[in-house]
């Protein structure tokens, strides 16, 4: 029997992925009181009724299902049709965001800037001309950067796209590169509108350093980092960084929380390379590293964003009292 204060809380996560998050929350959640139940994602079709029905709130984590990253969203949705409160955003802007070209598109028509690109469907395309090397190369719907390739000629572009098509069967992305910083803009909802964290820089080192790569991410990582610092900006361009990331969040209808892949060019301009739906909450990455700059540990950041799914769906869940949803 639980006591009034605490909650079952659902963990959805891909079992033998080596992202730690499922982990990392779950000790939140012991240190907060809060039950727990943790299901393999692969699992999903057999047991969101009963996460639906024995959770108050369900934090999906989901790395990949059924084998690909591309098709994570349908966990969420899988979830929401089973009427789960899932913490985090909802399934059809999970499949937007997880989109990088309709992603792009949408938040190009909203006037927040991305780097310029095309997408292709076919390993024989000719790329457009004003489109010129260094390249970038994404698959459309794969994240922890799988596939991103760096290409400094048209041939190699050419090569790399018809691997990456074989090997991912989506469209590719192909983007020019931005030469710069990378920095990672973490946001928060609340009942007072969108609170964007203190913006991290990552610092991997080396003079060969020009993209974050999958090896980069896979790393195992610390509380303590020193391949990552806060980023003083100058007022007027932290104003504006804030601007550009709290329109990209609604444009694509997040909710609860999320992160964006921004790049610094040396000219001093801000280009939004990708949005994260589900960033990483492992306790040495760059949400939870944000939060302890703005004031709140972990624990309390597993709480924040507990308490901020509960505003969004109306109800103390601990009490099961209606609330004022502001947003």
């Amino acid at each position: 029997m639980k006591n009034s204060s605490t909650m079952r809380v659902g963990i959805v996560h891909t079992a033998g992925s080596p992202c730690g998050c499922a982990e990392a929350v779950a000790g939140g959640l012991k240190a907060l009181g809060h039950e727990m139940f943790i299901v393999d994602s692969e699992d999903i079709l057999l047991r969101a009724e009963e996460l639906a029905a024995t959770c108050d709130l369900i934090i999906d984590h989901t790395d990949t299902f059924l084998g690909w990253g591309a098709l994570r969203p349908f966990v969420r949705w899988e979830l929401e049709k089973c009427g789960a409160r899932v913490v985090g955003s909802p399934a059809q802007a999970c499949f937007l965001a997880d989109d990088k070209i309709d992603a792009k598109r949408s938040l190009n028509v909203a006037g927040v800037p991305t780097p310029p690109g095309a997408a292709v469907t076919e390993a024989t395309a000719e790329l457009p001309p004003w489109l010129r090397p260094p390249l970038i190369l994404k698959p459309a719907c794969e994240h922890m950067s799988r596939g991103v390739t760096l290409a400094e000629t048209l041939e190699e572009a050419r090569v790399a796209i018809g691997a990456l098509l074989e090997s991912y069967r989506q469209p590719i992305l192909v983007e020019t590169f931005i030469p710069g910083r990378e920095l990672a803009v973490s946001v928060l909802d609340s009942p007072e509108g969108l609170v964007v964290l203190p913006i991290l820089e990552w610092l991997p080192g080396g003079a060969e350093y020009r993209i974050l790569t999958e090896s980069f991410k896979l790393q195992e990582t610390r509380a303590v980092r020193e391949d990552a610092h806060r980023i003083i900006l100058s007022p007027a361009r932290q104003q504006e960084l804030e601007s550009l990331s709290r329109k990209a969040f609604r444009t694509l209808g997040l909710k609860d929380y999320g992160r964006f892949d921004v790049r610094l060019s040396p000219d001093e301009k801000f280009y939004f390379l990708e949005a994260n739906t589900t960033p990483s909450l492992e306790t040495g990455e760059a949400l939870a590293l944000s939060a302890r700059w703005a004031g709140v540990d972990y624990v309390h950041l597993v709480e924040r964003l507990l308490e901020i799914a509960q505003h969004r769906y109306g109800v103390d869940l601990r009490t099961n009292k209606t609330v004022i949803a502001n947003y």
